[in-house]
């Protein structure tokens, strides 16, 4: 595939060089591993249990032709569909401490899955960068946190684990205002800007919360 036209915008060599587990293929993984991928990701790993009906399509990457089918199986047809060279690995189950890869993509939709994947992330050298991403109605969040060589900051890591609630004090929406398309998108861009900061070096605030049922200078809130 040719990427000439991002090439001065990130290096392809580092892009392209990470493995990845992407961890929930629903709205925000779905959209998130099509644009890793168009970006120039090719070694993924995809985690999710669920299959594919109706109510996915208005939020998540799927067609109809794909109502039935598991979430990863799908995800890698379609993924495929745009660069047939990859070869992403799929597990049709739910996260349960299974080895991460290089950097960890969370896009679950449950607290608990969260915590199990933290603490996996820190039981583990290898992975030195977790970008998780949530969603609720018109609101998103987005957090990045890294290891150096002797592992995550005391302060990074109390940080997130701040914010790892429990799923009683997570805020129930009804079933008619758990998601839509344009903030699936916007969540999903700033997962793909994480990556390119995660691999290029860059500084990239811990916490990113935005809402946009109103569009104004406190939309966003950034926390370095």
């Amino acid at each position: 595939m040719d990427y000439t036209r991002q090439e001065g915008i990130v290096s392809q060599s580092k892009i392209s060089s990470h493995s990845v587990s992407l961890i929930g293929c629903g709205a925000l993984g779905s959209a998130s591993a099509m644009a890793l991928v168009k970006m120039g990701i090719n070694d993924l790993t995809l985690y999710d249990e669920d299959g594919i009906n109706e109510v996915n399509l208005p939020n998540q990457m799927y067609m109809e032709e794909h109502i039935g089918m598991f979430k990863v199986d799908a995800l890698i047809e379609i993924l495929q569909a745009f660069n047939k060279d990859i070869k992403p690995i799929g597990i049709n189950q739910m996260y349960i401490g299974q080895p991460l890869r290089e950097i960890v993509i969370v896009t679950t939709d449950s607290m608990a899955s969260r915590q199990a994947i933290w603490k996996q992330f820190l039981a583990q050298k290898m992975p030195w960068a977790l970008i998780e991403a949530r969603m609720g109605a018109e609101e998103g969040q987005i957090y990045t946190i890294r290891k150096d060589n002797i592992g995550i900051t005391y302060a990074d890591g109390k940080f997130y684990e701040d914010r790892l609630y429990s799923d009683a004090e997570a805020n129930q929406l009804p079933c008619t205002a758990k998601a839509i398309i344009y903030n699936v998108f916007m969540i999903a861009s700033l997962v793909c800007r994480a990556y390119k900061a995660v691999v290029e070096g860059e500084k990239f605030p811990r916490e990113i919360v935005f809402g946009m049922s109103q569009i104004h200078n406190y939309s966003f809130q950034i926390r370095d």
